[in-house]
């Protein structure tokens, strides 16, 4: 499984990374992304500018941003199961992508805290993952060999998996209920 970070090409994660700064977000780009995931799956209805806010940012959003956004949503809401976590490119080394990986995990809880979900308030299978998550966010490196690698794509997916399983149990159409 590919883990380009980019939703159109690799060079838009500088420019999203360039921009996250430049807006005053104090959260690197994977840290953002699972932010975003998190809210959307709370209010599928925020914007660019709404994120921003909810990452402290100063700035108006810059089509960098805009641009993950917009394409987050659509892979998100989009019936076919298409999202990609944001996080570096498969060439990147290891310990630089489980870095990114617990940066998007505590991303994601920070994005759920301030959407206002507890993991206690939702679905069996979505606690579960969120309590996965915490774990995720305490991720290390340990070892550069194959396994290593199948370790981190197998992590990848279940952030991917998880964060539909998520999506749903927050939206009463979709099966799920909006927690209480």
């Amino acid at each position: 499984m590919t883990t380009d970070p980019s939703p159109a090409n690799p060079s838009d994660a500088h420019a999203v990374a360039d921009a996250l700064a430049a807006a005053g977000a104090p959260q690197g780009a994977a840290d953002a992304h699972g932010v975003l995931c998190a809210l959307l799956c709370v209010d599928p209805t925020l914007d660019a500018e709404a994120w921003l806010d909810a990452l402290g940012a100063q700035r108006p959003a810059a089509e960098a941003i805009v641009a993950l956004h917009v394409a987050t949503r659509s892979q998100l809401l989009g019936e076919d199961y298409a999202l990609v976590p944001w996080l570096p490119a498969d060439t990147t080394p290891l310990a630089q992508r489980v870095t990114a990986l617990a940066e998007w995990s505590q991303g994601f809880l920070g994005g759920l805290g301030l959407g206002g979900v507890a993991s206690g308030s939702l679905a069996d299978e979505a606690a579960e993952f969120v309590d996965d998550l915490a774990a995720l966010a305490q991720a290390a490196h340990d070892g550069d060999d194959e396994a290593s690698e199948q370790d981190y794509a197998e992590l990848v997916e279940h952030l991917r998996v998880g964060t539909y399983l998520v999506r749903d149990a927050l939206r009463p159409a979709r099966g799920g209920g909006r927690p209480a």
